[in-house]
């Protein structure tokens, strides 16, 4: 198993993942994403060319975490505010794992990866979102064992987006399930 930079040979698989691990439309046009400042996408993959998973994430630009957030109604808390005032905010955006290799530990070694390449491109504090549906396994004890507290739990985070159809989320029923959970972390 090997962790590497995104190139475009691996587009196809990706947004294959995506759409297992998602839902279609969540992430399918990982080109946008990389193109991005400051960003990084990470995949995980065997010698034989099978995608196992990948991850991505960005230093945000000064002040684009409101942005970000799509203008949050919850309380950004002084140290989240100080690193997107200064520049140092890096957020994980995205971590997908196939269901094959969930529990094996390939989640806690991208979210390592992705966490080190934003440490080293200036962040200082860091974030992570993820999309929680009735389906998904818990990642709080993963968090904290990277050190990771979590910040705010949003139940209907993704709602409006899922509703109107913007992505099929696999763990819809009648209405949107998924939450939000986001974590935060200093690094210094």
């Amino acid at each position: 198993m090997r962790i590497e930079r995104y190139t475009p040979h691996w587009h196809s698989k990706l947004v294959d993942l995506a759409k297992d691990v998602f839902g279609e439309g969540y992430f399918d046009r990982p080109w946008e994403a990389i193109s991005e400042a400051d960003s990084v996408m990470l995949v995980s993959h065997e010698t034989d060319g099978s995608l196992l998973g990948f991850v991505q994430g960005r230093l945000l630009p000064l002040g684009a975490l409101d942005a970000f957030l799509e203008n949050p109604e919850f309380d950004i808390p002084d140290d989240v505010a100080a690193a997107d005032a200064t520049g140092t905010l890096g957020v994980i955006h995205v971590v997908a794992v196939s269901n094959e290799q969930r529990g094996k530990g390939l989640g806690t070694k991208l979210l390592g990866a992705i966490h080190d390449a934003l440490i080293g491109r200036g962040a200082d504090k860091l974030i992570v979102t993820f999309k929680r549906g009735p389906s998904a396994s818990q990642v709080d004890g993963l968090m904290k064992k990277l050190g990771f507290e979590q910040w705010v739990r949003l139940p209907t985070y993704w709602r409006e987006a899922c509703d109107r159809g913007e992505f099929k989320c696999v763990d819809r029923r009648d209405d949107c399930t998924c939450e939000a959970l986001f974590y935060r972390k200093s690094v210094y």
